[in-house]
């Protein structure tokens, strides 16, 4: 026969000694034990890459506009400066030769063989960006018929743009001996016997063009071609032409 185990009772006699555990198992509520090594206090770092892959399109997108904008910016000052540069090079490195012309030319003195001679020319600046100055140190001679007769010092003076300036070149004759032809027409005393002679102004300028802030000095040569009636008193020019 089957053996039976008697009923376990308490003190009193029961014999039901957890007479709420039915109860207790059928609420639904259970205790989970989990080992202490298996409890993170801080996310593993694959958890990162994880939320990085779910990270919202929305900022993704926003950052990708704002390095497109700042790239774009970078661009467009670029672009100014090399604008900028562009026009300067234009303006400073190719502007347009400045123009003269000739406009009185007679001798203002006679000491022996060494007459002293008065040019007076118009300078025009063409440049609607470039001012020009001209500095010390500037030389101009007259010849006639290759032979120098004069020579002397250019002013200085400085134009803006688009300005014209009447400037005078004073030049003392050299000390070698005149062309007959010149000291004929010096002395001559009779305007009817007067003969038109052909002379050449040259003029190496020491110059400085300005376009805003920025200045670049050169050379600047000169030569004037121009016949007047007589040397003597009221010269008048009969043609001029000036090349620079």
């Amino acid at each position: 026969m089957e053996e039976r185990v008697p009923p376990v009772t308490d003190a009193h006699g029961n014999t039901d000694l957890f007479p709420d555990s039915q109860n207790i198992f059928r609420s639904g509520t259970y205790v989970v034990q989990v080992p202490k090594d298996q409890i993170y206090r801080v996310p593993p770092p694959e958890n990162a890459l994880i939320a990085e892959r779910h990270r919202s399109p929305a900022q993704k997108k926003k950052s990708y506009r704002s390095r497109c904008f700042i790239l774009c910016i970078l661009i467009c000052i670029i672009a100014v400066i090399v604008a900028i540069a562009a026009a300067v090079s234009s303006r400073v490195l190719h502007p347009k030769s400045p123009i003269f012309h000739i406009q009185h030319l007679v001798v203002t003195k006679s000491s022996h063989s060494r007459p002293q001679y008065k040019i007076t020319l118009k300078a025009k600046n063409p440049n609607s960006h470039t001012g020009i100055t001209y500095e010390a140190g500037g030389h101009a001679s007259l010849s006639f018929k290759n032979h120098e007769i004069a020579d002397g010092d250019c002013p200085t003076f400085s134009q803006g743009q688009k300005d014209s300036t009447v400037f005078v070149v004073p030049l003392s004759g050299s000390k070698s001996a005149l062309p007959k032809e010149i000291e004929r027409s010096i002395k001559s005393q009779n305007s009817t016997a007067h003969t038109s002679l052909s002379l050449s102004l040259s003029m190496d300028y020491p110059i400085k063009r300005r376009v805003w802030l920025f200045k670049r000095g050169k050379r600047l040569a000169v030569l004037c071609n121009v016949t007047v009636d007589t040397l003597a008193k009221g010269t008048r020019v009969l043609s001029q032409e000036c090349h620079s």
